[in-house]
């Protein structure tokens, strides 16, 4: 099968919203982060994350836009700070 891009789907939205990729290459395995698209609607993200990421045939892909991950710990965060309930 051959990949393509539609477009059209490129011009349905103006700001682009950054995506992380995960996927896992068995059902069984770990699913571990592969990297970053980003497209200004999910249409173009799955499509470009599809085609960016085919380097292993994959059983699972999945994204999610990085604005809704939640630090646990890392930058910004010291050593043991916990996020009270209810903050988020």
């Amino acid at each position: 099968m051959r990949k393509r891009i539609d477009k059209q789907l490129d011009l349905n939205g103006d700001t682009p919203t950054y995506y992380e990729v995960f996927a896992r290459r068995d059902p069984a395995g770990a699913l571990t982060h592969v990297g970053t698209v980003d497209a200004p609607n999910i249409e173009l993200a799955v499509a470009r994350a599809w085609y960016v990421y085919d380097e292993h045939q994959w059983s699972e892909m999945c994204l999610v836009p990085t604005a809704a991950v939640v630090p646990v710990m890392g930058h910004g965060l010291e050593s043991g700070d916990v996020f009270p309930l209810g903050a988020m």
